[in-house]
């Protein structure tokens, strides 16, 4: 197993600088740098026909025609023979090769290859290392078992004894949790984090987004051969990036439990915060009774404003995942004057004010008071005013004020009287 990682763990294992790849006219790798140090764990990214792939070849040196330069180990790998390569840096594919009929133990004994003469056996020492590579990777117990009787998640797992059987200091990992289950993946990726914490850099190409994020500790994007973006989760999986490489809008936020980045992937046709042609919607809510409501009409094309929204509220937590424009308020505080002010100049704005079925108390009965300067105000009626009403009726008094003038809706229609209500010829 690699060793423990010291001070050379700030010295480059791998540098690749301006590689390119092309098969005829189509050109698949076109500058690609990147570099990889001991310990660290890189996932790439990107799209079907990204490149990631083709750099996980060229950087292993089985891509013959590659342009540019990779070292490793600071050895120019175009000086380097197969052998000598395969000492350094060892493949886990996205599917094994045809067993043959070969037993794990044998499958994994392949690793030791590299390490042999020509015409030679493998000795005691071979065999130790594979047993070793197996009893780490917990598949020890298939040692005498067909390959072919192996589950996904159970030959994956033999894939990676046998590139550890190589002992080398780069892993290649070419979508190392394709068609395994939750449990297969996670248990996958949690080994190689394992064996990076002990020093073997990895190199990863991994389609799942909330994954590379959560165990890689860089990820590099790849959009049709060249990088488009490289550093951490946080400053890769931004909305721009996702939707130039991908081609679709996503909100992005933490894990309370994990801390990692998640994905939430919009629906088609989402326009971009601050982009949509259909009209503005300014959306009064808190408590958690907006975020659906924000969603479905930012998926339906509209330009959203909400608020006041009191910080670390679930509608707050939304409104930034979606980057709406909203009005932020201390949490569990009133609604403040400054506030008021400008929540009445948004509902002014905008051509169309939705107040959610929030409940009221005497902290933000000022939002009823700024509904009034609605032009268009549609009132969500999924809960009854009775039920939500915690000021001894002040707040029923002036919500039935704002009924008589007002469109009333559910969630199930609210997208159909917003839009009665524009098309109508009512937008301001």
């Amino acid at each position: 197993m690699p060793e423990e990682t010291g001070t050379e763990g700030t010295k480059r294992r791998l540098e690749a600088v301006d590689v390119g790849f092309r098969v005829q006219a189509a050109r698949l790798l076109s500058g690609v740098c990147l570099s990889a140090r001991k310990g660290e764990f890189i996932g790439l990214i990107g799209p079907n026909g990204a490149g990631k792939t083709t750099l996980l070849r060229a950087i292993s040196g089985i891509l013959a025609g590659t342009e540019g330069t990779v070292h490793l180990e600071g050895r120019a790998l175009a000086e380097l023979g197969p052998k000598e390569i395969a000492r350094l840096v060892a493949q886990v594919p996205q599917s094994s090769p045809a067993d043959q009929g070969f037993t794990s133990l044998e499958m994994v004994l392949m690793g030791r290859y590299p390490h042999l003469g020509r015409f030679q056996l493998e000795g005691d020492t071979d065999i130790r290392l594979a047993k070793e590579a197996m009893a780490f990777t917990e598949t020890s117990q298939f040692a005498e078992r067909p390959v072919s009787t192996l589950s996904g998640g159970e030959r994956q797992r033999l894939l990676i004894a046998r590139a550890l059987a190589q002992e080398p200091c780069l892993l290649l990992l070419d979508e190392p949790t394709a068609n395994l289950d939750i449990h297969h993946q996670i248990q996958v990726l949690e080994l190689v984090r394992v064996l990076t914490a002990s020093g073997l850099t990895a190199i990863a190409a991994i389609h799942d987004l909330p994954l590379a994020a959560r165990y890689c500790d860089r990820l590099v994007l790849l959009h049709r051969g060249h990088v488009l973006a490289e550093g951490t989760a946080t400053e890769v999986l931004v909305p721009g990036n996702i939707r130039e490489a991908f081609g679709v809008e996503a909100a992005i936020s933490t894990d309370p439990l994990t801390g990692s980045l998640v994905l939430s992937i919009l629906a088609p046709g989402t326009a971009p915060a601050g982009t949509a042609a259909k009209g503005r919607v300014h959306v009064i809510a808190g408590g958690g009774r907006g975020a659906r409501i924000m969603y479905l009409l930012q998926s339906a094309g509209y330009q959203l404003t909400a608020g006041p929204l009191g910080e670390g509220d679930t509608d707050h937590n939304v409104a930034g995942m979606l980057a709406i424009q909203a009005i932020a308020i201390p949490a569990f505080s009133a609604i403040d004057q400054a506030s008021h002010r400008e929540h009445c100049r948004l509902i002014a704005e905008a051509d169309c004010v939705v107040l959610c079925d929030i409940p009221f108390g005497t902290g933000n009965l000022l939002n009823l008071e700024a509904a009034a300067c609605a032009r268009n105000l549609v009132l969500l009626e999924d809960r009854p005013i009775a039920e939500r009403d915690y000021t001894s009726g002040a707040a029923t008094s002036r919500y039935s004020a704002l009924a008589a003038r007002a469109d009333t809706a559910t969630t199930s229609n609210l997208l159909e009287i917003v839009e009665r209500i524009l098309s109508d010829g009512k937008r301001g």
